[in-house]
């Protein structure tokens, strides 16, 4: 009897419950209409099951591309700038390629897409992804010792010099004090000389432990490569990525960039008014690190590469060797007030990786003195920018960072949001 009772009391609950459904949605569907409100079940149900691809990035690339190209311009009018050059790349196509104001203060000669600049650090890019191309070819290993390949460099702690790999000097994890001999790059002295002093310079860690930014160091790449390959750095440049890639205005020489005819010029900056200067051969002596010339055109041709569009000249597996995170970076303060709240700063092989919105991206600054240039990119994305200046300001130190901030931020990014965004 018991047991009945309590079975008709949970049929009755039931009931209840079903009825109060039903008046809830006869109710509903009564009185709430398209009129005052967008989400009746019926809309509702058939926007979310619309198999409609939502492209938020390269919506949201659109926005970009227009705010970056009146900056651009502004930049140049409101003298921020002598000259420079954008290129913005997705999923394998060129979104925007263009030039802003004059190669040298003082005349009417245009930048244009095929004017070289000076790149900087931006080199040290070139030379992971053409090391893992040789890589690739089993020239050479990331974790071969260097030593053998540099017969003439007698260092004179050995025990540490013999536990430099590939991966160390490329990563800026080779245990040499931050910069070394980078001041006398500036002062133009030249490579051998300075070799010869590296080879007394005490290490400051052993190797792998801790990150140093470096530019000769970098730069044994250089002989490596060509002691492996039986090639200079300079030709395998050219052959293995500049003609490949169609780069057409890309070198690694002073007298490559003076002979082309079609080159900026760099500016310092002096009280209210940029100074052009003439080209000089700085930093011309460590190609890998800092060498490299090219002009827009160029950059926008790289960057596809870098974004997996020519996987017959870049190998997939060799950007994701190239661009895994070897040695964290401290995140300075000028990191933070640039980047936001991105975190996870790292050096991988000639580039620098963080982290927005949980996106992986990959950058480098290079200056070179009067020159400024910035490349950063999202592999998963494909989605790309490069800057080129012929004047160094700080005016554009956030240009890169906010390019990807805003690019991941004017849109909700979960699927449940995409999808009510097309309410």
């Amino acid at each position: 009897m018991l047991f009945m009772l309590k079975n008709i009391h949970t049929r009755f609950k039931i009931l209840a419950r079903n009825i109060s459904v039903l008046l809830a949605c006869f109710f509903f569907t009564t009185f709430v209409t398209e009129k005052n409100s967008a989400y009746t079940p019926l809309i509702l149900y058939e926007k979310i099951t619309e198999n409609i691809p939502v492209d938020y990035v390269g919506r949201s690339l659109e926005n970009l591309i227009r705010y970056y190209d009146d900056y651009m311009e502004a930049s140049v009018s409101d003298d921020i700038t002598p000259g420079a050059a954008i290129a913005v790349t997705y999923k394998g196509d060129i979104r925007l390629l263009k030039c802003y104001g004059v190669k040298k203060k003082g005349t009417s000669d245009s930048i244009n897409i095929h004017t070289a600049f000076r790149l900087g650090s931006v080199s040290k890019g070139f030379a992971s992804v053409l090391t893992g191309i040789m890589t690739r070819d089993n020239i050479i290993g990331w974790d071969d010792n260097i030593a053998p390949y540099l017969p003439d460099f007698h260092h004179r702690d050995s025990s540490k010099f013999n536990a430099l790999t590939v991966k160390h000097i490329l990563s800026h994890t080779s245990g040499f004090p931050v910069h070394t001999f980078t001041d006398l790059l500036d002062d133009n002295v030249p490579y051998g000389r300075i070799l010869e002093q590296l080879e007394t310079v005490p290490f400051s860690t052993r190797p792998g432990r801790a990150y140093s930014y470096q530019n000769v160091v970098f730069s044994f790449i250089d002989e490596i490569l060509k002691n492996t390959s039986g090639k200079d750095y300079a030709y395998l440049l050219r052959d293995k990525l500049f003609f490949p890639l169609q780069m057409q205005d890309a070198s690694s020489e002073y007298v490559s960039l003076i002979m082309s005819g079609n080159y900026a010029c760099p500016h310092l900056r002096t009280r209210n008014a940029w100074t052009p200067l003439d080209n000089n051969t700085r930093y011309y002596a460590t190609i890998p690190a800092s060498g490299i010339n090219a002009s827009i055109s160029d950059m926008a041709q790289w960057l596809l590469a870098l974004t997996g569009s020519a996987p017959e000249v870049v190998p997939p597996d060799v950007l994701e060797e190239v661009f895994q995170p070897v040695v964290e970076i401290p995140m300075r303060r000028s990191y933070r007030r640039s980047w936001g709240n991105a975190d996870e700063l790292s050096y991988a092989m000639g580039w620098r990786t963080i982290r927005v919105d949980n996106r992986k991206i990959v950058f480098h600054s290079g200056y070179v003195q009067g020159f400024r240039a910035e490349i950063g990119f999202c592999p998963d994305d494909k989605v790309g920018i490069v800057l080129l200046f012929n004047g160094n300001s700080q005016d554009v130190n956030n240009m890169l960072p906010e390019f990807f901030d805003n690019l991941y931020h004017n849109y909700p990014w979960e699927p449940f949001y995409a999808q009510l965004q097309k309410i």
